[in-house]
């Protein structure tokens, strides 16, 4: 059994920095608060065509997508973010000229057999929430938010929702859902790089760093002292130094914290964790080795 849904939390946001035929970028996601419900609401617009005095054929089309978001507290911040408001001096000033920019909204939702469903719902914008006072009584009564949003189809691809079960086989995004939004794709060709300084390289300066340029853009969490290190080739040290990922999310360089030794045999490798945006993984480890002058 694939496990009945039990709860929802995490809950993010996301701003769609673009969304064009050319693709969507989104910003960092942020946290919105603690999560209470969530409702999604697709409209599911079906026309049907008579033809000798009878139904002759139908065609359906999804319009937009109610969302109601239930939060234990919506602080000032957030609704200035997510309606496109001024908050200034801790005021939050609500003003005819607000424009509710488009954003991602991700969750998950624990299931009765302990794993999680993820959910990204990718364009949208949200409006103003109702808002109820009640003086406080003998019993106090929690007097929690909501907010209402339409969510509407990507321009790039006609996407409207991204849907992973943490036990489906081949989901890899439980660690980094809510790091980015996701970037599914139908490409399943493994990235290659090419390495700076090449393979047996001699005569390396000692203050060189190493380079990997990749012919796709990498998911950026896979960039990390795991999938790539440079070590001496005889095993004897593991570099210390900082990696860095270029705009493109292309390029890896490696800066050594101090100058490497002259003289000396280095190896360099790039792991096969190391990740496209797609989910594709190197199909073996990229190592090189060159010497120090």
């Amino acid at each position: 059994m694939a496990g009945v849904r039990i709860g929802f939390k995490d809950l993010f946001y996301s701003k769609v920095i673009e969304d064009t035929a050319s693709g969507t970028t989104y910003e960092t996601p942020k946290r919105i608060a603690k999560a209470i419900s969530g409702t999604v609401t697709p409209t599911i617009n079906t026309e049907t065509l008579f033809a000798d005095d009878g139904p002759s054929d139908s065609a359906s089309s999804i319009g937009g997508i109610e969302v109601t978001l239930g939060v234990d507290v919506l602080s000032l911040a957030v609704q200035a973010d997510l309606l496109g408001k001024q908050l200034i001096n801790g005021v939050l000033i609500d003003s005819t000229d607000d424009i509710a920019p488009d954003v991602a909204i991700g969750f998950r939702s624990l299931k009765s057999n302990g794993k999680y469903r993820f959910v990204w719902l990718l364009k949208g914008k949200f409006s103003l929430p109702e808002e109820s006072y009640e003086t406080k009584g003998d019993t106090p009564t929690f007097q929690t938010p909501e907010i209402n949003g339409n969510f509407v189809i990507r321009d790039s691809d006609g996407r409207w929702r991204f849907t992973g079960d943490e036990d489906e086989a081949g989901f890899v995004g439980a660690d980094s859902w809510f790091d980015e939004v996701p970037i599914i794709s139908t490409d399943s060709t493994p990235p290659t790089a090419t390495v700076v300084p090449a393979n047996n390289a001699t005569a390396v300066a000692v203050t060189a760093t190493q380079k990997w340029t990749f012919n796709k853009a990498l998911a950026e969490n896979t960039v990390n002292s795991a999938n790539f290190v440079v070590q001496k080739a005889d095993g004897s040290g593991v570099v210390a130094g900082t990696l860095s990922l270029d705009a493109a999310k292309k390029v890896v360089t490696f800066t050594p914290t101090a100058s490497l030794s002259a003289a000396t045999l280095y190896l360099a490798l790039a792991g096969v964790g190391v990740r496209d945006q797609s989910g594709n993984a190197l199909v073996a480890p990229i190592i090189t080795k060159f010497t120090t002058v």
